[in-house]
């Protein structure tokens, strides 16, 4: 090998490591203020593959009817429940459900946690998860649902995931709607 070889390979040695460095929190940090200074046209690159803080919770989709005269039926998880495969390890369209439930649940349970806000339910995903809710509840509820002035109400309930020595815990309930037709 020539000097441009030496001199290239210690370049790319250079850029390897700091390219690793960067995917490290603490170890950047430090790094971090060199990279602003002087990488004037971004060559080290920085990937965000995973969240800072990891989910350590489920959230879980509950739903009840609520019958004309007050009564109130028993709660029914509808949270799509998907069977792994083998494969989902490359290709996984389900998953997009779990998300969106997780983004759902966070957000209503972040602002409103007893729907008490006026704007909570005319917010967007309150009024994806209560069609949701009252789909579900017409199709599980039966008998119950089809009576005249039936409501659906429906509740977020975290869990801690795998760890089940923790109850699961209401993190946001709504109001009762009427079931429409």
């Amino acid at each position: 090998m020539g000097p441009y070889e030496y001199a290239l390979a210690g370049v790319l040695g250079v850029w390897l490591l700091l390219s690793a460095a960067a995917q490290l929190g603490p170890v950047w940090d430090r790094v971090g203020a060199w990279q602003r200074r002087y990488d004037l046209l971004g060559l080290v690159p920085r990937y965000h593959f995973f969240a800072p803080v990891p989910g350590t919770h489920d959230y879980h989709l509950l739903v009840r009817t609520v019958l004309p005269g007050g009564e109130h039926g028993p709660w029914r998880e509808v949270t799509p429940v998907f069977e792994r495969r083998w494969w989902n390890v490359l290709w996984n369209p389900d998953r997009r459900h779990h998300k969106q439930l997780f983004d759902l649940a966070t957000t209503l349970a972040k602002d409103d946690l007893t729907c008490s806000e006026p704007a909570t339910p005319q917010s967007t995903g309150y009024l994806l998860l209560l069609r949701y809710a009252a789909e579900r509840a017409r199709t599980s509820a039966g008998d119950e649902a089809g009576k005249e002035g039936a409501r659906v109400q429906f509740v977020i309930a975290q869990t801690a995931g795998e760890r089940a020595s923790h109850s699961p815990e209401a993190v946001f309930l709504s109001r009762p709607h009427r079931i429409g037709r």
